[in-house]
């Protein structure tokens, strides 16, 4: 996306707060105004100390300091030179003023609406992430994600009301101290101008390759997310493995790759600024000699000397400010490119548009196939032709080695992905065609991975009810075997599970997501090795629990152990992404195919 669409779409985040906009930059233009005001103050004071100055000082300030001292002197019985004592400290005072409340009002409006328009973005970030599709996260870590929503949200603000909000600060700051130079001597204020076009050289080629790199910036502070993440997320697997040093090693190269980053974008904005300070001190250097000059031959008066230098001084703090604004311009619209590609990722596809209050639970998958890459015709398919019938309220086992398609063919259900080719029907329906938030409201999962949010045991088994049953949430964990555990806990049912649940047990945990799967009361049921990782009394207790869930519910249980579903109503048997064969236990074991081997393997090492 090129900058000039990029920024203006950044702009168009703080439309809703148009008046709240107007108002602040109104308040920063007054600010940058009275800045002018006062710097030309200089030469009615110095005018005022010369002696004709008391004399005919009202007369020399002319302007608005005259028209404060005619006021003045109808209020009061003072001779001219009496005017001029008072208006030149009031004026000053009142300017000084108007200064410190536009400047609050400035500064505080800036503040407000930079973090709601940050915290909007966030917001939109996040409504996202919910709807994107599994795709996108198999193809993006943890890490990058994160950092986008946290890091680069903060630097957009940077490239939207900072931004402009320093550069009408500034150019009306430095508008006014032009028009201040052109009207007290418009020669030498030509001259200044001489080397704008240098300058404007300078900005564009700083500005290009900053732009480069705040871009390279971003990824290295993803990546670097992205190994922090994963080494503390898989702090154990590190102390166990020795992993210390190789993660050690990981985190140097991200931190120098950052740090070598952010000495190039400092050094190319420090020589950006420098050789304009360079240029504006030339000028400078210059200005001031041809200035004495004329005030020598009585071109200029003291004053109108002293104002002209003291604007011309002033103006390089805004020139500079502005010639560093490509600076956080850049780096801003780079992160606004990485927070815009998020919040422009295609979301899940729903076309659906029946409706379904609660399936009967017959599935049928016909001449399924499935590619994790789409759009790759020669990547091997994950799932090949697979057919499938599965009645209501029976229970089919996938059993199969690694990679044989059991967890694809399982997560093609809710449609965490869809078919690449065949249908996957329900109750005689493609799924395609429900909408898809009803579509997995027919379906509970329970895997070995459990997942628990950082809150109350009760709100992690009513998860997703907006109003939850408090009697039906001990009901699930009585069901669940659930409901001991948690009277024992400190508050019962309102204790807090911590990150993850990692004050429960495996078994507790596990128990706390049949609860939940038990409070949703889904027709359909998905158990994704739910018993593997358990020692043998959590399995039993566990175990008990699964089976009063699954009663009455169409469930497909994933299982590398084969004793836990021998009683299934049939097992089905998966080999390199088929079906190879199916059938119940007996008769499987007695056909002496691939489950039968694979059974008498687990048996043997199990005894």
């Amino acid at each position: 996306m090129q900058s000039r669409p990029l920024y203006s779409r950044l702009l168009l985040q703080f439309t809703p707060y148009g008046g709240v906009l107007g108002a602040t930059l109104v308040a920063v233009a007054i600010a940058s105004l009275t800045d002018v005001l006062l710097i030309r103050q200089l030469q009615n004071v110095v005018d005022a100390l010369r002696p004709q100055g008391i004399t005919h000082g009202a007369e020399v300030a002319g302007g608005v300091l005259t028209a404060v001292g005619h006021w003045i002197d109808r209020l009061l019985p003072v001779t001219p030179a009496q005017a001029a004592l008072w208006t030149i400290p009031a004026i000053i005072m009142a300017l000084a003023f108007l200064r410190m409340v536009s400047s609050f009002a400035g500064d505080y409006g800036s503040a407000w609406l930079s973090n709601r328009v940050q915290a909007d973005l966030r917001g939109k970030m996040f409504h996202r992430i919910l709807r994107l599709p599994n795709g996108y996260f198999d193809a993006s870590s943890t890490g990058t994600t994160l950092s986008r929503v946290t890091f680069d949200a903060n630097q957009v603000s940077q490239a939207g009301l900072n931004v402009v909000n320093v550069a009408v600060r500034d150019s009306v700051a430095t508008a006014g101290y032009l028009v201040s130079l052109f009207t007290i001597d418009w020669q030498l204020a030509v001259f200044c101008l001489a080397l704008l076009p240098l300058v404007a050289l300078v900005v564009i080629f700083a500005g290009r390759r900053m732009r480069r790199l705040s871009e390279s910036a971003q990824n290295a502070m993803g990546e670097l997310t992205r190994v922090l993440d994963e080494s503390i997320g898989g702090q154990r697997v590190v102390k166990i493995f020795g992993g210390q040093d190789y993660e050690q090693h990981r985190f140097d190269e991200v931190v120098k790759l950052n740090r070598q980053l952010a000495v190039k974008h400092a050094a190319t904005a420090a020589m950006n600024s420098g050789i304009i300070m360079m240029l504006i001190g030339a000028t400078l250097s210059a200005v001031i000699y041809f200035a004495l000059l004329r005030a020598q031959a009585n071109a200029l008066t003291p004053g109108a000397f002293v104002a002209f230098m003291g604007s011309l001084m002033a103006m390089q703090s805004p020139i500079k400010n502005l010639t560093k604004i490509n600076e956080p311009l850049q780096r801003g619209l780079a992160a606004a490119k990485s927070v815009f590609g998020l919040i422009d990722a295609p979301i899940e596809t729903d076309t659906g548009s029946r409706p379904l209050t609660r399936a009967a639970g017959h599935l049928e998958l016909q001449q399924v196939g499935f590619r994790y890459d789409a759009g790759d015709v020669d990547a091997a398919p994950a799932l090949r032709e697979v057919s499938l019938d599965i009645a209501a309220g029976e229970t089919v086992a996938l059993v199969g080695g690694s990679g044989s398609g059991k967890t694809t063919l399982a997560s093609l259900l809710p449609r965490f992905y869809d078919v690449t080719s065949g249908r996957i029907m329900l109750d005689g329906v493609d799924v395609r065609d429900y909408r898809l938030s009803d579509l997995r409201g027919q379906i509970a999962l329970v895997s070995q991975d459990v997942v628990l949010f950082n809150d109350t045991l009760a709100a992690n088994i009513a998860y997703g009810d907006p109003a939850p049953d408090q009697a039906r949430i001990e009901a699930a964990a009585r069901a669940a075997y659930a409901h001991e555990f948690i009277e024992r806990q400190p508050k019962g049912y309102a204790t807090e599970v911590g990150e993850n649940g990692l004050r429960l047990s495996g078994g507790q945990r596990q128990r706390l997501a049949i609860a939940r799967a038990l409070y949703k009361d889904a027709p359909i049921l998905i158990l994704d090795e739910a018993t593997s990782a358990l020692d043998t009394e959590s399995e039993r207790q566990v175990q008990a629990a699964l089976e009063r869930l699954m009663k009455g519910r169409t469930t497909v249980v994933i299982a590398h152990r084969l004793s836990t579903i021998e009683n299934a109503d049939r097992i089905v048997v998966m080999n390199s992404g088929g079906i190879a064969e199916a059938g119940t236990h007996e008769a499987l074991l007695a056909q002496g195919g691939l489950y039968a081997r694979l059974y008498q393997t687990q048996k043997q090492l199990t005894s």
